[in-house]
């Protein structure tokens, strides 16, 4: 009898795959033609120390995009990976992207997921997945009789479900009740545990009935619950409530009707019967792992990665079965889960050019979170990537695609504290008002704001004083102004008195506050460290918080004038509380007010450079002008595309990317094509062993 291939005949050629993928990386081997030797740099360069980046491996983000752009899938694998640390304030920082066993078999899981939806053929009939209730059981109270799974106590029966492609499903369960009490059994039908279908089950055991919804299910893993959600029982008349399953399925999708698999089509570029399977499979192997590992592949690699599909054979299986493990390998080797850049001496700290396929996957990676594309991998391949007008115009396309959005996503969502909108939860007793569609639309004023910045010709203070934002109505009516028409955001004019810049969006005051007020502390500490990479004092040992008043006698910023006159406290907080007072007319959501606990605001503030304002518009302007934000912008900028914090090595490098902003009027534009041209971006080094 036929032995199908088995999960160790599969992982055993997949590590083997891997670890000879691996055996390349930094070692000078000849898996990757190092640069060029003794290649002059640019003109201009000297050899200065670019310093060292630590192997990058592939944050979150950077991992979903990736497989989206190589396969066009709408998968999402790295959702389930753990979260990556931060470092420096961004998540793609290399020294801190560490990679655990776990990560590892969410790798084998994740490639297994996308190949099998990639070479899935296509087909019009939907997928069923049916069980029988008693084959399935519940962790909670129940047992199996004639007529199906009984559950006598809140509790669900619950499956797995691998969801090949996304469309709409068809959820069944064959029910009854034995009912009791007032109201009759309920069941809920759960997807990933959220209640997406709600029944009152009137029927008995003399006529089960089919209960059916239709939900919108994503392509991937996810589990499945009938669920009994009230129970009863009362011994003293009242009887005993439960509910009966026979039987449940999934069926979908149920709208499908396009006859195509468009990762399937990309992939499979010739016919193995009418070529020949070994011809067939290098021209697809080679393609693949080409643009997964963004370089060329060597003949060694394709033959390594070929012999999966002679180990299908060996055990009876077909062409597409080794091409999926060849598939499966690339996805799994460290040349796609790492960005591999070698030194042709790994201990040398002399410099030298990046590769052009290094040097184009740091710009991928840079502006778009994701692999380079054909046409910067073409570049790669015709050596176009070494002078400034190269690289600047690949930068430019680069910005003109859709995909830079990652940088209002990705740099700006970190650099201005966006993304923590989704952390954070404001007291419903305190703030009633407050909501996910409300978060989602604070957050998509700030990032459409900021994309104006990148896509414009807009000088990068102006966000501080711009009189323009992006509502809906639900913002609008959130800042006490009249609707704009819908819940789509557009382009509004402000009139500059309570709104008006950056300062002055809802989504940046409420992640500078605490779930029940606000935080002059949080708010100046952020304009601080974000805004203007000035660093305030740690706070010294011993030293209490703000103690917190049952009822209020005075506004919270006179209380923090009590706090420092402690001189302990007063250093640090003389530095941010001045600019959070600035910003005291807005509520913990970003609302404005007059008066906190009947106490007028009193909102000016005096700088530590002796500068006095009088609210958040004379503050944006002092901010405006102020010279660190520039160059602030600039060292967040670059530490974001080197994917390291910068060091005194840099500082030459800082200040040409800061000259060349300024000198470009500070346009958003400019200050990525200055990162892209610095020596630091273009040029690595290895690391002298210590001792």
């Amino acid at each position: 009898m036929r032995r199908p291939l088995g999960i160790n005949a599969a992982t055993f050629a997949l590590v083997g795959i891997a670890a000879a993928a691996a055996s390349a990386i930094g070692c000078g081997s000849d898996q990757l033609p190092p640069p060029p030797e003794g290649e002059p740099p640019p003109v201009g360069f000297e050899s200065a120390d670019p310093g060292r980046v630590t192997l990058h491996r592939l944050n979150k983000t950077e991992y979903n995009n990736t497989v989206r752009d190589l396969l066009g899938t709408t998968l999402r694998p790295a959702d389930d990976f753990p979260s990556d640390d931060h470092g420096y304030g961004f998540d793609n920082i290399a020294d801190v992207l560490a990679t655990s066993p776990f990560h590892v078999e969410l790798y084998d899981r994740a490639a297994e997921l996308l190949v099998t939806e990639a070479l899935r053929v296509p087909t019009t009939e939907p997928d069923v997945f049916a069980f029988e209730a008693e084959q399935v059981e519940s962790p909670v109270g129940g047992r199996f009789r004639d007529e199906g799974w009984n559950l006598w106590s809140n509790g669900a029966l619950e499956v797995i479900l691998q969801i090949a492609q996304s469309g709409q499903y068809q959820l069944s369960a064959i029910a009854f009740g034995q009912q009791a009490g007032p109201d009759p059994a309920r069941m809920n039908f759960l997807i990933d545990g959220r209640e997406v279908a709600l029944f009152d089950v009137t029927a008995t055991i003399d006529a089960p009935q089919t209960y059916t919804a239709t939900v919108e299910i994503e392509a991937g893993t996810h589990t499945f619950a009938v669920a009994f959600i009230n129970d009863f029982y009362e011994p003293e008349g009242a009887g005993d409530r439960n509910l009966i399953v026979d039987a449940f399925e999934a069926r979908g999708p149920v709208n499908q009707t396009a006859n195509t698999n468009p990762a399937r089509e990309r992939l499979l570029t010739c016919d193995p019967v009418a070529v020949g399977e070994r011809t067939c499979g290098h021209e697809i192997i080679a393609a693949f792992a080409r643009r997964a590992w963004r370089r060329p592949v060597d003949a060694d690699e394709i033959d390594r990665l070929l012999g999966l599909l002679d180990l299908a054979r060996q055990e009876g299986d077909g062409f597409e079965v080794g091409l999926g493990l060849a598939l499966r390998a690339i996805l799994t080797s460290p040349h796609f889960i790492y960005r591999v850049e070698i030194d042709p001496d790994p201990t040398s700290d002399t410099p030298h050019a990046l590769s052009p396929h290094e040097l184009a996957a740091r710009l991928s990676y840079f502006i778009w979170s994701s692999t380079p594309d054909d046409a910067l991998l073409d570049a790669a391949d015709a050596d176009e990537l070494r002078s400034d007008d190269q690289i600047a115009a690949q930068v430019e396309r680069m910005l003109d695609d859709p995909r830079s959005s990652a940088l209002v996503e990705n740099f700006a969502g970190q650099w201005l504290f966006i993304n923590a909108l989704d952390d954070v939860q404001p007291d419903y007793n305190v703030f009633p008002w407050y909501d996910d569609a409300l978060k989602d639309a604070l957050s998509q004023e700030t990032r459409l704001f900021f994309e104006e910045f990148l896509r414009g010709d807009m000088p990068i203070n102006d966000m501080f004083t711009a009189s323009f934002s992006y509502l809906n109505d639900r913002t609008a009516e959130h800042y006490a102004m009249d609707p704009v028409g819908g819940d789509a955001p557009v382009r509004v004019e402000l009139d500059g008195e309570q709104r008006g810049g950056l300062l002055t969006h809802g989504s940046l005051l409420t992640v500078t506050s605490y779930p029940t007020r606000t935080s002059p502390v949080l708010r100046g500490k952020w304009i601080l460290t974000q805004l203007l990479c000035t660093e305030p004092p740690a706070p010294p040992p011993g030293v209490e918080g703000l103690i917190e008043e049952m009822t209020p006698t005075g506004t919270l910023r006179e209380r923090l004038e009590q706090h420092r006159q402690d001189p302990d406290c007063a250093t640090c907080h003389a530095l941010m509380d001045p600019l959070g007072f600035g910003l005291d007319n807005f509520d913990g959501t970003g609302r404005w007010r007059d008066e906190e606990f009947g106490f007028d605001i009193d909102s000016t503030g005096v700088l530590d450079d002796g500068t006095r304002f009088e609210g958040v518009r004379e503050l944006s302007l002092i901010l405006r002008d102020d010279p660190r934000f520039p160059e602030c912008a600039a060292e967040k900028m670059f530490t974001y595309a080197l994917g390291r914090g910068p060091s005194f090595h840099d500082r030459d490098d800082l200040r040409t990317i800061l000259k060349g902003f300024l000198d470009d009027d500070m346009r958003l534009r400019d200050l990525v094509r200055h990162v892209a041209l610095s020596h630091a971006f273009r040029f690595r080094r290895g690391e002298p062993e210590e001792g």
